[in-house]
Parts: structure tokens; sequence; C-alpha cells
């Protein structure tokens, strides 16, 4: 019984924090289906989470973001207080901004801190109370620029 265990715990770990990620794109290139399948996916895992994976789709979907006409994603970091503090969110943040734009649907400010926080505290010894406080700060800026709107 234990060998079995031994035997399928490290498969059931890459399936646990794998599991869902999408297929890579036919023929090694990325399409907006793709990267939008791929980002809401992402959005899902931490930093650390599935690197051999996360670290592929991160390249794949932000190369194809920065080539694409149809999007812009413009990023004031006096609005986002977290990149201050762990600038490695920004290309989360990045892909979080454009996957509105690939659904054409906005959301809020507010909900955008909100899924990269989520990412961040998944992201293993990346979250401490600090990071939890300049999250904070952000939601409540947020809130105000959602206000305004």
């Amino acid at each position: 019984m234990m060998w079995g265990l031994l035997a399928w715990g490290p498969w059931c770990w890459t399936c646990w924090t794998c599991g869902g990620a999408p297929d890579w794109p036919a023929q090694g290139t990325p399409n907006a289906p793709w990267v939008r399948e791929a980002i809401e996916w992402r959005m899902k895992v931490g930093l650390n989470g599935c690197p051999e994976v996360v670290e592929a789709l991160d390249a794949w979907t932000l190369d194809w973001l920065s080539a694409s006409p149809n999007i812009h994603v413009d990023i004031q970091t006096s609005d986002w207080p977290f990149l201050l503090y762990r600038p490695e969110l920004q290309s989360v943040l990045v892909q979080r901004i454009a996957l509105d734009q690939l659904r054409f649907k906005p959301s809020s400010d507010a909900q955008i801190v909100r899924d990269v926080r989520h990412v961040a505290r998944h992201s293993g010894d990346l979250w401490d109370d600090a990071l939890r406080r300049a999250f904070d700060s952000a939601e409540g800026l947020a809130q105000r620029r959602d206000a305004q709107q």
C-alpha cells in the first residue's frame, strides 16, 4: 500500500497543481481563443505553481499580447501599490487586464485586484503581511477609481 502511494504521489501532485492547463496551441502558434483560455487558467495558479507549464504559458501569452494590434494594456504603477512591493506580479496584472479585452467584457478595477491577489495568495512564500497590506491599499484605490467611472 505504501509503495503504491509513493509511486502515484508525484503524478497526483502534478495532476492537482497543473490540472486544467490548456493544451499547447496548434502548430505552436497561439491565437486569441487559446490566449484567453490560457490566461483564465493562469488566474487560478500561483506564480510558483506548475512551473514547467506556467513559464511557457506566460511567455506565449505575453508575447502574443505584445504583438496583438487589438490589445492595449497601460499600467500606472501608482494605481497598483502591490507592484512596488512585488514587481513580479506585473505579468499577472497585464494578463488579467488583457483578459477583459479578450472577453469583450470589462471588469471593475477592484475585481482585477481581487484576481491578482488570488494568484499572489497561491504563490507560497510570496504572500506575507506586507503584501496583504499593499493589496488592501490597491483595492481601496481601485474602488475609488471605479466609483469615479
